[in-house]
């Protein structure tokens, strides 16, 4: 199952600073909920947990992740994840698209992610998948900037993805 999750959020730090430690992978990993850099490769791609709770489903895939393209005079750059579930249940792929922004003191930042997933987090659907993918970037927002407010690594907060399952089943009673 394929989807595509548009965020943005805003972060108060200079656009250039929030950036910066955008593409920094070992840097940002820890302010993405569930994301763990295990080691950096020879060749710049650096292998990765990321584990992710969904109802009472909880999935830890491991895999590589590696940014494919960096421009810092346009603040945007293209991240590649790919991993497989370890109890061999399912595949995950994400290419994310982001781009910072100057916005009043701050910066603005644009996330695109192309998502590919196999297995049993599939049978989820896309939507329950985007309410747990746009709580995990929310908590994300929250550690980038007290990270680039504080100068130290700040890790996110898992959210509570179960809310955010029951969130999308509602949601969608109602429609």
């Amino acid at each position: 199952m394929g989807i595509v999750i548009d965020n943005e959020f805003t972060v108060a730090a200079a656009p250039d600073d929030v950036y910066q430690l955008l593409v920094d992978v070992e840097r940002v990993a820890p302010t993405i909920p569930g994301v763990e850099v295990l080691g950096r490769r020879d060749d710049g791609v650096y292998d990765a947990k990321a584990t992710v709770k969904m109802g009472p489903m909880s999935l830890t895939y491991k895999g590589t992740a590696e940014i494919t393209e960096s421009d810092p005079v346009a603040r945007t750059a293209v991240l590649k994840a790919k991993g497989a579930d370890q109890k061999g249940q399912g595949t995950a792929q994400a290419l994310m698209s982001m781009a910072v922004e100057p916005d009043g003191d701050g910066s603005r930042v644009r996330m695109s992610s192309d998502i590919l997933v196999s297995g049993r987090v599939a049978q989820m659907g896309g939507g329950i998948m985007g309410n747990v993918a746009t709580r995990m970037i929310g908590e994300m927002a929250k550690a980038l900037e007290a990270t680039l407010q504080t100068g130290e690594t700040v890790m996110a907060e898992n959210p509570n993805a179960m809310g955010a399952v029951l969130g999308s089943i509602f949601r969608r009673k109602d429609d």
